[in-house]
């Protein structure tokens, strides 16, 4: 399993657009062969910082996403919304426990 996490923060006054184009985002990836989970959050420390959220079975079906129409769509409408460049990291998860398990990590 693979899990993206994304930080951007938005341009003052571009708050209703991002959200919109965030919705859209998330609709069209969850529709996605290999997306487990993927959505946006808003940050509680910083309002301006949002928080993507996304969880995929393979890295194939992940290369699949970064290759599909939605994503260029995403990232080129992303730019004018954002203050700064999108922070994003993939993390390779081997193993997974529920929440209090911590044996074998």
């Amino acid at each position: 399993m693979l899990i993206v996490l994304g930080r951007v923060a938005v341009a003052p006054g571009n708050e209703e657009e991002l959200s919109e184009l965030m919705v859209w985002m998330q609709t069209e990836s969850l529709k996605e062969p290999g997306c487990l989970r993927y959505g946006f959050f808003r940050s509680v420390a910083d309002p301006n910082e949002l928080i993507a959220v996304e969880e995929w079975e393979s890295a194939e079906a992940l290369q699949t996403h970064f290759g599909a129409p939605t994503v260029q769509r995403f990232a080129s409408e992303l730019g004018a919304l954002v203050s700064q460049p999108p922070e994003v990291q993939i993390h390779a998860i081997g193993r997974t426990n529920d929440f209090p398990d911590l044996e074998g990590l």
